[in-house]
């Protein structure tokens, strides 16, 4: 979405207000509730805003004041991570479950995990978005399927080996350099492709 604002704004500029600008989100919640953020701080602080977000829609939205900013005492570690089973073949789903504790609530966010695995396995990772954690204790479970896909494009391969899986638990984007952006673990777990 910021990403597209910001093309709109290099590319067309800002004529026409909020309502022209917003009309390049393509889903209909997105362009209303980029209307509703615009009209709320106007078009010239709201373009500011989009400029100095520098494509992190966590910090965006805090300078649009739709979230409230993180406190920069948010605190957490992640306990365990671990995958059930451990291994299997190619095609065995595996569920990865990651236990973590959260000290000092935090702040929207997300929870990132990346994927690495033999030669032959093209990296994957994904963001996961939150609205924040009170104190406690949390666990989220990924669910993979490892059944390959030769016809997707690339090529979904799950060669025979080790697979090191990375999870952050982050109030803000992961490694951002924004204000209220903090990781707050970044721990490894395995899980193994067998023959």
């Amino acid at each position: 979405g910021i990403n597209i604002l910001l093309n709109q704004i290099l590319n067309v500029g800002v004529v026409g207000g909020c309502s022209k600008l917003c009309s390049a989100i393509p889903s209909k919640a997105g362009a209303t509730v980029c209307d509703l953020a615009c009209i709320a701080v106007g078009i010239k602080e709201f373009v500011s805003i989009i400029e100095k977000a520098d494509l992190d829609p966590f910090y965006f939205c805090e300078q649009v004041k739709f979230c409230p900013a993180g406190k920069d005492d948010a605190a957490g570690q992640i306990m365990a991570i671990t995958s059930d089973p451990a291994s299997g073949p190619a095609s065995t789903k595996f569920a990865i479950n990651m236990q973590f504790q959260v000290a000092n609530e935090t702040g929207v966010g997300e929870i990132h995990a990346a994927i690495k695995g033999p030669a032959g396995f093209q990296s994957i990772s994904q963001g996961f978005p939150n609205t924040g954690f009170k104190p406690g204790a949390y666990q989220v479970t990924l669910n993979l399927d490892s059944t390959p896909n030769p016809s997707a494009d690339p090529p979904v391969e799950f060669p025979t080996g080790s697979y090191d899986i990375k999870f952050d638990v982050c109030q803000g984007e992961c490694y951002s350099k924004h204000p209220h952006s903090i990781v707050l673990d970044s721990q490894h777990g395995n899980f193994t492709i067998t023959n």
